[in-house]
């Protein structure tokens, strides 16, 4: 017994009364075609059941029409709905996505970089754990367009989406203020991460504004993450440093910090006042729900993902001169996208 053979671009032209190349600019979202014209496409398409074939549409534009993601900690629900957002916005616009997770192993960072452009991704979108940007050199070197996620490097300016994260930092540290805390320890990441210089600079500004000395004992540094958390507010304890607040990098050091407290017989926030960062979701069940800085972080993928797209689609990228290291692509010459936090209070301060 024989199958329907499936529709062909042909077929829609055909029986939308247009020629194939006017079918193939409706159904690709291209200009120069009536919105009546585009509308009577899609709805022959649709009744024909047709599905564009991939696979030679990328043979003909030396495209695979696929996406690479890159991110630090797949267990953090943060990067979750960052990818919700980059996944959304990918098959909107007829993109694939392959992602690789590092699970905080910066050591790993340039094999997925390398594994991703073997397999021939159109760009790459990531969030780098490396302290240097050799991943980002070596995706300059090989002409692949990319797109920073949260986080910038200095010397190499190129495409990123970031939260302002002094804003942030410094709006939480207020909000402490104003409550009358003098104290505040800062749980802060390692040094060499854009976010974390920028979050100590804004905990440094909000003293400031205040006419309060900072204390560089108050300021720790720590592995982003719940047993960092954890680990590092036992030693604070330890030292008696006489904090009555926490400000935590991000909120999975939070929920560290609000069980070390828990287990040294403190109550939030009535002995200790606790502080996130990030406004992942678990934060307003947990207990005491959390309160945090919000990053639009749906929106912080969508918007890297359309960036890159732009870029993808805009013509090949030039490839930076292999003998001139100090020579940067003049295509990754933007200033990031800087998108504002917002301070959420719940019962943890």
């Amino acid at each position: 017994m024989g199958t329907e053979r499936p529709a062909t671009l042909h077929d829609v032209a055909r029986e939308a009364g247009v020629s194939i190349n006017t079918a193939s600019r409706a159904l690709n979202n291209k200009p120069y075609v009536s919105e009546a014209t585009r509308k009577l496409v899609l709805k022959v398409a649709r009744e024909l059941d047709y599905r564009p074939n991939h696979l030679a549409r990328s043979l003909r534009q030396s495209r695979t029409s696929t996406i690479g993601v890159v991110i630090s900690d797949i267990v953090n629900p943060f990067f979750a709905e960052v990818v919700e957002g980059i996944e959304r916005e990918a098959a909107a616009r007829g993109y694939g996505i392959v992602l690789a997770n590092i699970g905080h192993d910066a050591s790993r960072e340039m094999q997925v970089v390398q594994t991703l452009v073997d397999r021939q991704v159109d760009g790459v979108l990531i969030s780098p754990s490396q302290p240097d940007p050799d991943s980002i050199e070596y995706l300059i070197n090989r002409g692949v367009p990319y797109c920073l996620l949260g986080r910038v490097f200095e010397r190499i300016p190129g495409p990123a989406v970031i939260n302002d994260d002094r804003a942030g930092a410094r709006m939480a540290v207020e909000y402490l203020l104003s409550r009358g805390h003098r104290r505040i320890l800062f749980l802060n990441a390692a040094a060499y991460s854009s976010q974390a210089r920028r979050r100590l600079e804004g905990y440094i500004d909000a003293h400031r504004q205040a006419g309060l000395p900072v204390d560089p004992g108050l300021i720790l540094e720590t592995d982003a993450r719940m047993h960092g958390g954890y680990v590092a507010m036992q030693q604070a304890l330890t030292n008696k440093a006489g904090f009555t607040a926490v400000f935590c990098f991000n909120d999975f050091v939070s929920f560290g910090v609000v069980q070390a407290l828990r287990d040294a017989g403190l109550r939030i926030p009535d002995d200790v006042a606790v502080m996130g960062y990030d406004d992942v979701m678990v934060s307003q069940v947990v207990d005491p729900p959390l309160s945090t800085v919000r990053i639009a972080k749906t929106r912080l993928g969508q918007t890297a993902c359309q960036l890159l797209i732009r870029i993808l689609e805009s013509g090949p990228q030039r490839r930076r001169k292999q003998e001139d290291k100090q020579m940067i692509d003049q295509d990754t010459q933007h200033t990031p996208v800087v998108l504002p936090p917002e301070l959420v209070i719940r019962r943890s301060a």
